[in-house]
């Protein structure tokens, strides 16, 4: 890889900075209340760093395999090729997140005691 290539893969990282500074930030917090509430904390933690790795993941492949496919498409195709692609990615992308999304969704509402019926 050139170095020019490598410094927008760096770019590209430093900008999801924060994101990634917040996913760590909240995983610290839920270690600290893996005593009062262990099962919770233990799914928060795990769909949390399931989506830091989608993140990191996902980053490698919106830079590296659009670039791959459009190179060896042919010149008449491209838009279509472009298209696809990103299409593709999104789709997939998506829908492994939505993996994350349940985990988080389902240790919010674990271990939660109803309402009182008025």
């Amino acid at each position: 890889m050139d170095s020019e290539r490598f410094l927008a893969l760096v770019k590209y990282f430093l900008e999801q900075l924060p994101s990634f500074l917040a996913f760590i930030g909240c995983i610290a917090f839920a270690i600290t209340r893996w005593k009062h509430y262990p099962k919770i904390a233990m799914l928060v933690t795990i769909a949390l760093t399931y989506l830091l790795l989608h993140q990191i993941i996902f980053s490698f492949v919106y830079f590296f395999v659009p670039s791959y496919f459009i190179r060896n498409a042919p010149s008449d195709t491209i838009t279509t090729v472009i298209r696809n692609v990103y299409l593709v990615i999104g789709l997939i992308s998506n829908s492994v997140l939505a993996i994350g999304i349940v985990i988080f969704v389902a240790a919010i509402f674990m271990r939660r005691t109803p309402a009182p019926v008025l």
